[in-house]
């Protein structure tokens, strides 16, 4: 299931360091044999050649070109069912991502599975499920890359240590990959590269992001609510989960306090901001569990 979560945090854990879910997705709810239009992800055919499908098996989109596909083993002509020489179904309910080995000269993929665009926590982790579907051809090869401008392959740095990975076999493994502290905040992709040479069938499942805490925009998103924004006259700063707040802080560009007013145990408040010149400003709100900020813009 998908869920793109800057969500509550359970505030019991919050300073326990408890791990917060960013974003994580099964690919349950995709159409089964897509190769485009999967959700918000993005999914990147660089070497443009056909593809090996299954002698006595049809599903749409079988044998074309393609990057990656949502592959449900239980609705293919005939179904495939698991053997102790391939499995082709899912860790997680009935779908997940496969990229299909090349099937033209020579037999190499480029092919690339790119998240959603993830906007990062503190102390973030990437995580992933994968294996081979045929242990014939188990030896498949990936690498996981990021980046920070956009979906362009070019964009992207390689994570990953060495060339790239080889699935051991036809289980299920997980991948786990810590990014480095200075990615903590930033909006960011995420990419599976396969440049398996002449296998079959590259499996991904169960891919999520987590974060020790949310960065402090995404934590202030979670639970505070500021309206209008931008503003004339009048900033509402209301709790969105009764988290109650003890002080509220207005600064300009320059870190310099121009509205502060103290609140203690309330969950909604007003802060006047007609007296203030046009531009960008930085609403912090100080509670029990720490002070968060976001940007504001007065009009």
């Amino acid at each position: 299931m998908k869920k793109l979560l800057l969500s509550l945090l359970i505030l019991c854990g919050l300073n326990a360091h408890a791990q917060v879910s960013i974003f994580d997705d099964s690919f349950e709810f995709y159409d089964d044999f897509a190769i485009a239009d999967v959700g918000d992800w993005t999914l990147t055919d660089v070497d443009l050649k056909a593809t090996y499908g299954f002698t006595g098996v049809t599903f749409l989109n079988t044998g074309v070109p393609k990057s990656f596909q949502v592959f449900n083993a239980t609705t293919t002509t005939p179904a495939l069912t698991p053997s102790a020489t391939a499995d082709w179904s899912a860790r997680t309910g009935d779908k997940h991502m496969v990229c299909f080995a090349a099937s033209t000269a020579p037999p190499v993929n480029n092919d690339w599975l790119i998240s959603p665009q993830i906007t990062l926590g503190n102390t973030n982790t990437i995580k992933f499920w994968a294996k081979a579907c045929d242990a014939t051809y188990f030896q498949e090869r990936f690498s996981v890359w990021v980046s920070t401008t956009g979906t362009a392959v070019a964009d992207f740095t390689k994570i990953s240590a060495g060339a790239y990975i080889t699935t051991p076999n036809i289980t299920w493994v997980e991948y786990t990959y810590n990014l480095a502290a200075s990615y903590d905040g930033l909006p960011v992709y995420v990419g599976i590269k396969c440049t398996s040479p002449d296998m079959f069938g590259f499996a991904v499942d169960d891919f999520s992001v987590t974060a020790v805490t949310l960065g402090t925009e995404g934590f202030f998103a979670s639970n505070y609510a500021v309206y209008p924004n931008p503003a004339s006259s009048v900033l509402n700063i209301s709790s969105k989960n009764t988290t109650v707040f003890n002080q509220v802080q207005l600064t300009d560009i320059n870190g310099r306090i121009v509205k502060s007013e103290k609140n203690t145990g309330v969950i909604t408040t007003q802060i006047n901001i007609a007296d203030l010149n046009a531009g960008v400003y930085f609403l912090k709100v100080t509670s029990d569990l720490g002070s968060f900020s976001t940007k504001v813009v007065k009009k």
